[in-house]
């Protein structure tokens, strides 16, 4: 047994030895495990580090990228809305009916799906590419034709008077419908022109509204330009005038009011009245018979000149281009002002007439015209001004200078 002990030890150590190095593979193991551990835990963080800057700079590079569409995308409505407006007013100026070849409500469901702006060569539109340009050159190729074939290069120009007293309201010119006349004028006299909705909204006030109570006469009437009939809509009589029925278009170039026997001596030389169109303007179409009309709602609004957009604009956040690129507000109403009234002479005097813009191109056609003496432009003390005026006044000439178009 003795003998045996010393191979037993050593098989002992040999034991304990695999034992040590199990345990160091083990240890060795673990630790590598340890390590593969942080290292995961590292590349986690640095992986996610990485995502959230991808992230980061996609939604930085999304907003930039939508916020410069976005900027674009005004740009090209706000150019869109000028080529509607283009396209409207040649509507306007041809009068076609829509089954017309060169009709102008065929442009503007055009205009409406158009997303690009096409091509335009040194400021001219050229038509032939997709876009809003296309649309431009068309209507200005279409507008050469017509500028002759309808007769705008053409027109016929005339001056024509009416009468309000006998011609709108049916009475005499004698001294024995004076009383009905001056009734008329006492119906038509008005308290306060603040309450009356087409003044707040189409004249420009000759006083502030803190002022008070503005009296006046206001007048409002129909006009039209019917066979048979006078200027007015009532049977053509001895005495009455009326416009061609023949030309599809007869504008206004001119206006002028006078009265007749107006006391100058009790009220001012200068007299001021408001003229303005609050109803449609009918035209006829310039094609076929003629016969066939439309109505057109016109609002005399203001259209601000674009200015030039620079990279400055653009590269600025809060540049909005309807309201940084343009000059004015756009589509406000523009307001008219009065003009001068004269007393009547016997004759007509076309110096005499007011040639404001306001309603130059306008149709003499129209559903509903407001004629607007206020009482402070008579006298200080302005309910004495209207009762002179009304007792002194004996008519109210209305002139007119035109410009027809015969159309086809």
């Amino acid at each position: 047994m003795i003998a045996e002990v010393d191979p037993k030890l050593l098989e002992a150590y040999q034991l304990k030895e695999t034992l040590h190095q199990a345990v160091g593979n083990y240890q060795a193991t673990l630790a590598e495990g340890l390590r593969l551990m942080d290292e995961r835990t590292e590349k986690r963080a640095q992986a996610s580090a990485e995502v959230q800057e991808y992230r980061f700079q996609d939604l930085g590079f999304r907003v930039f990228r939508n916020d410069a569409i976005q900027k674009y995308r005004a740009q090209f409505d706000l150019a869109a809305k000028y080529v509607y407006l283009a396209a409207t007013a040649y509507d306007y100026e041809t009068n076609l009916l829509g089954t017309a070849s060169g009709a102008g409500k065929k442009f503007l469901g055009e205009i409406a799906r158009q997303r690009t702006l096409g091509v335009v060569s040194n400021g001219i539109p050229q038509a032939g590419f997709p876009g809003l340009a296309d649309v431009m050159a068309r209507l200005s190729q279409n507008f050469v034709v017509y500028k002759t074939q309808l007769g705008f290069n053409n027109p016929q120009t005339e001056t024509t008077p009416f009468s309000l007293r006998s011609e709108l309201f049916r009475i005499k010119s004698d001294e024995t419908s004076n009383e009905d006349w001056r009734s008329v004028l006492k119906d038509h006299k008005v308290d306060d022109l603040w309450k009356i909705p087409e003044f707040k909204r189409y004249c420009r006030p000759f006083a502030p509204e803190s002022a008070g109570p503005q009296p006046g006469i206001v007048i409002r009437f129909p006009t039209t330009v019917t066979y048979g009939k006078n200027f007015f809509g009532w049977p053509l009589s001895g005495g009455d005038s009326a416009y061609s029925t023949s030309n599809f278009a007869t504008r206004v170039r001119s206006v002028g009011l006078w009265f007749e026997n107006y006391n100058n001596a009790g009220l001012s030389s200068t007299p001021r009245v408001y003229l303005v169109p609050t109803g449609a303007d009918v035209l006829r179409s310039p094609t076929g018979d003629g016969f066939a009309t439309r109505e057109w709602q016109v609002r005399d609004q203001k259209l601000p000149v674009p200015f030039p957009i620079g990279s400055s604009d653009l590269n600025n956040p809060a540049f909005i281009p309807a309201n940084d690129s343009l000059s004015d507000e756009l589509s406000a109403i523009r307001k008219v002002s009065d003009f001068r009234a004269y007393p009547y002479s016997g004759e007509f005097d076309t110096s005499q007439a007011t040639t404001d813009s306001r309603l130059i191109g306008r149709s003499v056609w129209n559903t509903q015209w407001m004629l607007i003496i206020p009482g402070s432009t008579l006298l200080f003390n302005k309910d004495v001004g209207l009762n002179t005026f009304i007792n002194s006044v004996d008519d109210i000439k209305m002139f007119f200078q035109t410009y027809s178009y015969s159309g086809n």
